[in-house]
């Protein structure tokens, strides 16, 4: 059926439901002078011509199905007629081409239908999007082009934009698109749930409101992994998790990794502590220089500038921030000394190495997440 599939794909322009079907057929193998034979041809005539031979096969790049609304057929059952009435949701397979697209609605019977074609060069990151949740409050601005797919790829639909800077939205009843999202820096993912579209950028995650695609929140704030994924992120229904730069003792929860670098409970008080008493004299300095009995700018008890104790921390790897998406507010979500934590589910070191992958499990109460070091053994389940 691969074979196929990758055979009577035409490399044609964008388009919707309605394309090209596929029977299911028996899967053959060659015989031993079968497999002689084919190599022959192969092989003998580039020896003689010197051309590599032609195939007019397209080369898979990735692929994966996909569980969206597009397998519900009481939401969509244009596509349930295309399988001739079967009353078993069909299977959503994306396969990403050197050049683009396809998405093929699979029946348990092997047929094939095309859904969906895009030809615009390589696609980094593409997803099927849940239709939201409406309230009396929201209205879904794009309920009439639903199901919708969001797309990035090498170039975008303005053609001026640099590579993988913006995510196009396609209408899948339609396969006209209806929405493109612009950005400064290249995308490397895309997630989505019922409520938000999440962008993940280079240290930066933005969110936008299911409904009408408008900005919700963002991240600043993310670790620099040093890959395959390089903004590792994990949304589930209503939580999102991603790696952050570093630990903030004060809004750090229970639980987490105990290394041999981790602090114990009794360091961190007395750091605390610390942190406390050193506020504390900064504040009686201030009061005793606007009192004019201390000269401005005169050296602090450690012998230290005024200024050396504005120094950024250095980033932390393997720390795991979790919000509340319904209760975070719009603009930034910082997570800093001076920031009350609004929205802060958990907080706390994973890991003592970068994260390189992260999922939530279909509760959305635990979560699976890898480090870049030895896959197998730095694989670990985490309870928030």
């Amino acid at each position: 059926l691969g074979d196929r599939m990758a055979s009577e794909s035409p490399r044609r322009p964008s388009r919707c439901a309605g394309g090209v079907v596929v029977r299911a057929q028996a899967a053959t193998e060659q015989s031993y002078m079968e497999s002689v034979v084919t190599f022959l041809q192969d092989v003998v005539p580039q020896a003689y011509t010197g051309a590599p031979p032609t195939d007019e096969k397209e080369k898979i790049v990735w692929v994966r199905f996909e569980k969206a609304d597009i397998n519900d057929t009481s939401r969509s059952p244009e596509f349930l007629e295309m399988h001739s009435g079967s009353s078993d949701p069909p299977l959503c397979l994306m396969i990403g081409y050197a050049d683009g697209m396809q998405i093929w609605s699979i029946s348990l019977g092997g047929e094939a239908q095309e859904l969906f074609s895009v030809r615009h060069g390589p696609v980094r990151a593409a997803h099927i999007l849940p239709a939201p949740h409406i309230s009396p409050l929201m209205i879904d601005s794009f309920a009439d082009k639903r199901p919708l797919l969001g797309v990035c790829k090498s170039t975008g639909s303005s053609g001026t934009s640099p590579p993988y800077c913006c995510v196009d939205l396609y209408s899948l009843r339609t396969g006209e698109m209806v929405k493109s999202i612009q950005f400064k820096t290249p995308i490397y993912d895309l997630h989505c749930n019922r409520e938000i579209l999440v962008v993940a950028l280079q240290e930066k995650i933005a969110a936008f409101d299911s409904c009408t695609f408008t900005k919700k929140f963002f991240v600043t704030s993310c670790f620099p992994c040093p890959g395959p994924n390089l903004n590792p992120i994990a949304l589930g229904g209503r939580w999102l998790a991603y790696a952050e730069n570093k630990l903030i003792r004060c809004h750090q929860s229970r639980g987490g990794a105990c290394g041999d670098n981790a602090q114990s409970y009794t360091a961190t008080v007395i750091s605390a502590a610390k942190t406390l008493k050193t506020g504390l004299t900064m504040v009686g300095k201030v009061v005793t220089q606007l009192a004019g009995s201390l000269p401005t700018g005169a050296p602090d008890e450690e012998g230290a500038t005024p200024h050396s104790t504005t120094r950024r921390s250095p980033h932390a790897p393997g720390v795991i921030t979790v919000i509340d998406t319904h209760n975070v507010g719009e603009g930034q979500v910082l997570v800093s000394e001076d920031s009350d934590g609004e929205g802060v589910v958990a907080h706390f070191p994973a890991h003592d190495k970068p994260i390189s992958c992260m999922e939530f499990n279909p509760s959305g109460k635990e979560m699976a997440l890898m480090s870049v070091r030895h896959p197998v053994d730095s694989l670990r389940c985490v309870r928030c």
